[in-house]
């Protein structure tokens, strides 16, 4: 009965160690698994019961590995839904939206703001509402007005690829930029005009630094130079 019960939590163990593929490499899951295998050596030598308290142990940080995952993603979460929606209303600053339509834009400025409050205030949920509420509103600016004043000219028509350990460069994050096009939602226009010359052109992750990556334009706006 004790060998049963130390297999299925061995088992469970398991399962939450495929869960946590993408975030494994913490502290809680290393002990984890630490604790795993003295429960798995313990076994093998015949002592159930000190097995089954290293099981129950490697369970207790398992947990805890789950609870930290679960908090990264949700602080990537509201990051990327935060910075897209920056993005977004920069690009309607620079479009003039305020003396286009200044109901939208005060109501896209002020959920905006409630979105920056949450997101200082390291409220992630709320945050990724805000800021999701802000892309909502601002999602049919560019059909509504020219995309890009033709007096803008700081749109880049090329983007090399920086060495950035610490931000990686990543289609989603380049799309986002003010100088492409101020909306990481755009990241597909960039890897379908480039991805013929990707190392791998099926993965649109895989791009290396001083790649040279062209910017189409969405509605003919004016581009020009490498940034």
């Amino acid at each position: 009965m004790k060998k049963c019960v130390i297999v299925l939590l061995l088992l469970s163990l398991l399962c939450a160690a495929l869960a946590a593929q993408s975030l494994q490499d913490n502290e809680y899951y290393r002990q984890s698994v630490e604790y795993a295998n003295l429960s798995q050596k313990a076994m093998d030598e015949g002592d159930y019961v000190l097995s089954r308290e290293h099981a129950i142990k490697s369970q207790e940080y398992a947990a805890l590995s789950r609870e930290y995952i679960q908090a990264q993603l949700l602080i990537y979460r509201a990051r990327s839904s935060y910075t897209a929606a920056r993005a977004r209303m920069n690009l309607a600053d620079r479009t003039n939206l305020r003396n286009r339509d200044r109901a939208l834009y005060d109501q896209s400025s002020g959920v905006f703001a409630q979105a920056t409050r949450e997101f200082n205030a390291e409220d992630w949920q709320n945050s990724i509402t805000s800021s999701q509420r802000v892309l909502e509103l601002l999602r049919d600016m560019d059909s509504r007005y020219a995309a890009v004043d033709r007096t803008d000219a700081g749109l880049a028509a090329f983007y090399k690829v920086k060495l950035n350990p610490a931000r990686r460069d990543c289609l989603w994050r380049i799309a986002g930029f003010d100088f492409v096009y101020g909306n990481s939602w755009e990241w597909k226009r960039l890897y379908e005009a480039n991805k013929e010359n990707f190392p791998d052109p099926n993965n649109p992750d895989l791009i290396h630094p001083d790649m040279v990556l062209r910017i189409p334009s969405i509605r003919g706006e004016d581009r020009s130079g490498t940034r």
